[in-house]
């Protein structure tokens, strides 16, 4: 579902990019493009690799047609240039926001109940779990800390 809504957007930035400066193709980017990449990350972060690669090349098709570059162009200085993370760097800090929130007290009630914490009192992160005691799917969600 997020790659179709991704790919319909591209196409209408790729054949406006000769249309724009660079400073707008920038700002659509960042505007209508990222929150369809940070849209539940965290919980298709755990997806299967071959998944995440495909919004992985996405997201970099996204920041080189707003850049203007040749589809050659390094992804780390087309990064630094839009001032983005790469994608599962944006993942894991999300997540990560996502717990600190949870376990702080920041989050709402909700969300604060359908986890525990456990820590085994040492600083080894294998006694430090966060996760959902029961979960509809059967799946459960672990998150170690250290």
């Amino acid at each position: 579902y997020i790659k179709k809504k991704i790919q319909k957007r591209i196409g209408a930035m790729y054949r406006g990019s000769s249309l724009l400066p660079v400073k707008y193709r920038k700002m659509f980017a960042n505007s209508l493009m990222l929150p369809h990449f940070d849209y539940l990350d965290t919980i298709y972060g755990q997806a299967p690799k071959t998944k995440l690669q495909e919004l992985d090349i996405l997201y970099k098709k996204v920041a080189k047609i707003a850049l203007g570059v040749e589809k050659t162009e390094s992804s780390i200085n087309v990064y630094r240039d839009m001032k983005w993370l790469p994608l599962h760097l944006r993942r894991q800090v999300h997540l990560s926001s996502y717990i600190f929130k949870i376990l702080n007290g920041h989050s709402p009630s909700n969300f604060i109940y359908k986890f525990n914490f456990i820590s085994g009192g040492s600083r080894d992160g294998a006694q430090c779990n966060l996760y959902t005691p029961k979960s509809k799917n059967l799946k459960n969600f672990y998150y170690l800390g250290a």
